[in-house]
This record gives structure tokens, sequence and C-alpha cells, in this order.
């Protein structure tokens, strides 16, 4: 007896002493002597050998448990991904806490990550192991090099034993990952993440390099698309050309759109009313400088309409009314959002019944499209939401009636809308692709997929939203540019980047550096007309890290790289005098302008829409607009301008021409021929400014026409 209990307490005693391996100790110095920080309590085992005896894979996973020599671990876990899967969930690792960690406790999570063959990509997640909420949850490309991931986060509840899961998600493609060294320390409530190291490598995304060759490459197409030449003649009440007369070109606004998701209450003397998120909005670079483009964050959404989320239906119609006032242009975002949890609760109550649901999506878009202020004030609207992953209504509809797939419903949808209001603009909108940084696989496939469902079904489709919530290690510009033009190649569709900000992981001048990369491969791709980050403010951002301003309202890095790029780089005032042709020319970038000639005692200020080539004639009858092509030949005139209910259009020669009607976004408002000498166009699509143009043997002409 007195033998058996020596016998124990020595085994128990070796077991102390020998319970944490050289790796955690390792480690824990490491910690201790280049941070000063304290021990800490281990939250898994504490010991290698331990951890790979209680982790796990699952899904289409191969995974096998191997030495490792010239590393500061020992042991690794190789894990080959036979294929991907619908979502990145569908196959992954795991192991569960050890230890009791506390709510408000700061953890350091470390582990070693590298792919076998090099690009791969693991999604890295601390989450509740019943309800699956997140702690952490990161995506890293993988090379094939280690490389050691150091991750800090305040646990935001109590976890006991076996409460939380470490893990990551694997179903990106077919690939093979290893992973070792993973531990995870808990400091307790007496620090906080900010006194945590982080090391999260990921500063050298794909084209980071100052001397990439897709900058000059992007600088080119800049140039040449969102650019145009201006000529300014001016003319003696003779004709004879006037030389020496002062000329000044001042850009007002772009054309491409530059814009934000908006908080309605906030501004427009609304509920919130608050002073400077209201003049940002209007000026963010102190000259007057604001955004032409926004959308509402919350109010428009389906519930939040009907809920009075953000703000009454009143007052979301005052906010649209204040930003058209401002000139600013207003996304509607959006109409429906196929889920359960993004529709209204009778939605789901009533899944069996398709009549139900048709007359309940056609009374919604009826409503909110026609509600005074806002009926005609929305450029264009986010019909569909996130159809790859919100699948609820499609799944509920399917079988039923004429629904085989239950996708059917979405050019339903559509034909309502167009019904509805058919001069707004028609967006799906999605995060499967530059958000979660995919450039093929499942949810990729089924985007393109479920567009060309739609665009089959005679949708008449006009563009393509890529949300742009960059995750903690930014995404490669080769594949963003890249999928731009996949889908231009496939769709023809116009594209919009519609909610742009990057992970809390991303620290600022890492932030800007991105935000500068990746706004100027996005301007520079032909397909897409605008860039719309999800708030600007901290103060009002659904994480709290917004792209421009801190809470207290002082710029951030990457705000002054926006402001740097849209209104300096990218931005165009000149001035100078006519030649002895009496023309002053220059090439601008597409957009409003206010053009200043001053002929001595006489000066003339108007406002022009520079979108192509132009040529701007002052002469005794005042200015003159039209395209470069020989006016002399091909001749053309329309009146009233402004107009109301009709344009009348008269051209000198016989023969047909094509006639065109542009709105300043670029989308063609009208459409028809010109047999005889006149035409008569009834004025059906909405209030504004316009391009007519007219094409003919060859020639093009153009004119601006005003719509009241």
């Amino acid at each position: 007896m007195k033998l058996d209990v020596i016998l124990i307490l020595a085994c128990f005693l070796s077991i102390g002493v020998t319970a944490q391996d050289a790796y955690h100790t390792a480690l824990q110095n490491e910690l201790q002597n280049n941070y000063g920080l304290p021990a800490g309590a281990w939250v898994l085992h504490n010991t290698e050998a331990a951890n790979l005896n209680d982790d796990y894979s699952y899904g289409n996973v191969t995974a096998s448990n191997q030495p490792v020599s010239g590393q500061a671990f020992s042991q690794k876990v190789r894990m080959v991904v036979n294929g991907s899967g619908a979502n990145q969930w569908d196959a992954g690792y795991g192991i569960h806490n050890a230890q009791s960690v506390g709510a408000g406790s700061a953890c350091l999570l470390v582990i070693w990550m590298r792919s076998e063959g090099g690009a791969g990509k693991a999604s890295l997640f601390v989450e509740d192991a019943s309800d699956y909420s997140k702690e952490v949850y990161l995506t890293y490309p993988l090379s094939s090099q280690w490389a050691r991931y150091l991750v800090p986060f305040d646990a935001e509840k109590a976890y006991a034993p076996g409460g939380l899961t470490v893990g990551l998600h694997l179903a990106w493609m077919a690939q093979t990952v290893e992973i070792g060294g993973l531990a995870v320390l808990n400091y307790g409530a007496g620090l906080s993440v900010g006194d945590l190291p982080s090391e999260v490598n990921n500063d050298h995304y794909g084209g980071w390099e100052p001397d990439a060759p897709w900058r000059a490459e992007a600088a080119s197409r800049i140039e040449q698309i969102r650019k145009a030449n201006l000529t300014v003649r001016v003319e003696n009440p003779d004709g004879t050309p006037y030389p020496g007369a002062q000329v000044q070109v001042r850009m007002l606004q772009h054309e491409y759109a530059f814009g934000s998701a908006v908080v309605s209450r906030l501004f427009a003397g609304n509920s919130g009313q608050n002073n400077t998120y209201e003049s940002k909005l209007l000026d963010l670079d102190g000259h007057g400088h604001g955004f032409n483009w926004v959308v509402f964050e919350n109010a428009m959404k389906w519930p939040g309409w009907e809920q009075n989320w953000i703000t009454s239906k009143p007052q979301t119609a005052n906010a649209v009314q204040w930003l058209r006032n401002h000139d600013i242009r207003v996304r509607g975002h959006n109409l429906v959002w196929p889920g359960w949890s993004n529709l209204p609760a009778d939605i789901q109550a009533n899944q069996n019944n398709p009549d139900y649901i048709r007359n309940r999506i056609h009374s919604h878009i009826a409503e909110i499209t026609g509600y005074p202020g806002i009926a005609g004030n929305i450029e264009e609207w986010d019909v569909l939401n996130e159809i790859t992953t919100n699948r609820d209504l499609e799944h509920a509809l399917q079988g039923q009636q004429s629904y085989v797939t239950g996708r059917e419903i979405y050019p339903e949808i559509f034909g309502i809308l167009a019904e509805a209001d058919p001069n707004t603009r028609t967006y799906v909108n999605d995060y499967v692709t530059i958000s979660q940084g995919n450039t093929e696989g499942v949810l990729y496939n089924l985007k393109k997929q479920f567009i060309q469902e739609i665009v089959d079904a005679g949708v008449q489709l006009d563009g393509i939203g890529f949300q742009g919530h960059i995750g903690g290690f930014p995404n490669s510009i080769y594949d963003v540019y890249n999928i731009l033009d996949d889908f231009y190649n496939t769709f023809g569709a116009t594209a919009k980047i519609t909610e742009y900000d990057t992970d809390s992981a991303i620290d600022d001048e890492l932030a800007a550096t991105y935000l500068r990369d990746f706004l100027t491969i996005v301007f520079s791709h032909e397909s897409t007309d605008g860039f719309i980050m999800w708030g600007f403010w901290d103060g009002a951002h659904w994480h709290g890290n917004a792209p421009l301003f801190y809470q207290d309202w002082s710029i951030k890095p990457a705000g002054e790289a926006f402001i740097g790029l849209v209104f300096n780089q990218w931005w165009t005032e000149e001035s100078g005098m006519t030649n002895a042709n009496g023309e002053f020319g220059l090439r601008g970038f597409k957009g409003t302008y206010e053009l200043t000639i001053d002929c001595g005692g006489e000066v003339l200020v108007d406002t022009i829409e520079l979108h192509h080539d132009m040529l701007a004639v002052k002469s005794a009858d005042g200015l003159t607009l039209g395209g470069r092509a020989a006016r002399t030949e091909v001749d053309f005139r329309f009146f009233p301008n402004p107009a109301h209910e009709a344009l009348i259009i008269e051209k000198d020669w016989e023969g047909v021409a094509d006639i065109s009607i542009y709105d300043t976004s670029g989308r063609k408002a009208y459409q028809g021929k010109m047999e005889g000498r006149k035409a008569v166009i009834p004025l059906c699509f909405g209030k504004g400014v316009f391009e007519v143009v007219l094409e003919s043997g060859g020639k093009r002409l153009a004119e601006r026409l005003i719509v009241r």
C-alpha cells in the first residue's frame, strides 16, 4: 500500500515537471522577454502532443500528424483538402479549449501555417462551440513558406472547457494545408488587446510592390477611359477667331461615382442630426468637394423600411430630398434580400403561398419606389442582394406552381420594378467574389450562374454590385482586376464597388496603402462606374472601422489617400489664353465643370458636362456644345431646351440617323431612328441633365439637354 502511494506520487510529480513541453516554454519565454507579458495561462493543452491528440478534422479532408525539423515546433498537422465546397466551412479543422476563459479576458492565438505547393487559403476562427458566434475570423492566403500569426482578441463572453473552438475553414479549394505550433494564451482581464502583439503578415498582398507593373498599366487605362479632350473656341461676332481670351476650366464633380453608405437619421434635420456628419457629406477635404453618390445603409432594406429601423418613412424621404437638393445621387439598397432573417417575418410564415409572396413583393416595391420624395429620385436599386447564400425564398418556392428551381421569382421581381419605376437602373449585389477573395469555386460560379439565369429570362440587368469588405489579409490587386474582367467579359454589364471597408486587422498605414491601390485598379477598369464605401466615419460604421475619419473626426491615413486621389490626382482645374486660332484645349477627367471665358469687357460663365471629346464654342450667339465631328458636314438642332414634355429634333439632311439620349451616368435613356428631317420624342424618362447624340454616316454629334 505504501509502495503504491509512492509510485502514484512519483508519477504525479513526473507529469507536473514535464507537463509543459519545449515549444510552449520557448513561446512563453519569447512573449515575456520581447513584449513584457506575464506568463499567462494556456487555453488549449500545454504540449503539442496533447493538442494533436485532442484535435479533429471534418468534411472532405484527409489529415495526418507528422514530425517537423528546423522549426520552433516539432509536430505538424498535414491536411489534404480533396475539393472545394459550397462554403469555405464545409471542410475544416478544430480543437476545443481545455481550460475555461472568462468574459473580457485578453487572449493571444498563435499558429504557424503554410500551403504545400503554395497558393493556398485558410480562414482562421475562434468561435462559440454552440452557436458559432465568432471571436476571430480572418482569411489568409498561404504560401509554401511557413509563417507565424499572432492574433490577439478579447473574449466577449465566458467559456467553460469545451465551449470554445479554435480552427480553420479550408474548403476554399482543393489544397494541402499544414499547421503547427497552435496555442492560445489567456492573460485575463488585466490586459487588453492593445497590450498584446500582433503578427498578421498581411502587408505583402499581390501587387503591393511600388514598382509592380500593374501601376503603369492602370495609369494608362485611366488616361484613356476616364478623361476626355475639351477644346474651347472663342469667336468674334463675325465668326473670326478671338485670340487672347482668358479661359478657366474648374471641375465641380466627377462623372464617376465616389460615395458612401449613410445613416439617414444623422442629417437633413432628422432625429439624430449631426452637423459635422452633414457637412462632411458635402465637404470632405475642406475645399467644398464631397460625395456625389450615397446609399442608405439600413433605412431602405425591406424590414428596415416597414419597421422604421433608422428613420420614419417621411424622414427617409426627407433625407433623399436633401441629398438630391445638394446634387448627390442615391442608390437604393435593397429591394429583396431573400433570406428569412432579411425579409419581413410574414414572408416566411407564408412560404407555401406563392401568390401571397408575389403580391407582398409587388406592394412593397410599388410603395417604396412611389413614396413621395423618393419617387423618381433613386438612380439605381440593388434589386437582389446576396442571392448566392441567402436562398430561403428560392428553396421555399421550389416545386410550387410554375417555380421549378424557385429562382424564377427573380426575373419576376425585376419585372415588378420595371412596371413601378421604369427609369431606375437595376443591380444584383453580392459579396462572394471580391469580399471573400474568390476567383473561382462554388460560390463564385453560383453568382455567375444565377446572373446568367436572370439575363436569359430577358431581364435588362444594368449592373453588377461587388461588395468590397476586405478581410484581414488584403486581396491581390491582380485578383480584383481579373474578377472584374471575368464578369465584364461574361455579361458586358457595368460594375460598381458597393460596400468597401477593411478589417480591423489591417493597420492604419496598410489601410491607406491598400485603399490607394484598390481604388486605382478599380478606377482603371472600363466596366466600373463607381466606388461606394460602407460608411466613412467610425462613429457610424457597422464595425467602427470606417475608411476616412476616426470617431473624433480627425482624418485617417486612408482618408488622406482617398482625398489625394479623388480630389487631387484625378481632378482637373486649368486656365490659360486662347491661341491664334481662338482655341484653348485640355484633357480633363470626365465630369461637371464650371467654364469661365473672359473676353475683356464680356465674361461668360456656364456649366458643362464633359463625358467625351467636346468642342465648346463661344460666339455671338452664346455658348454651344458638341462633339468634334464636322458640324459643317452634319448639323442638327433641337428645341425647346430646357424641355418638359417633348423634344423636337430637326436635321439638315435626308437619310436615316440614329438618336440616343444618355443620362449623366452614361445610361441610355432613349434610343430610336430618325428617318425624316424632323422627329418628336416624348420625354418620359425623368428629369435632369442629358446628352442627345445623333449618328449618321460615320459622323457623331452631341448636345446637352435639360429636362425639367
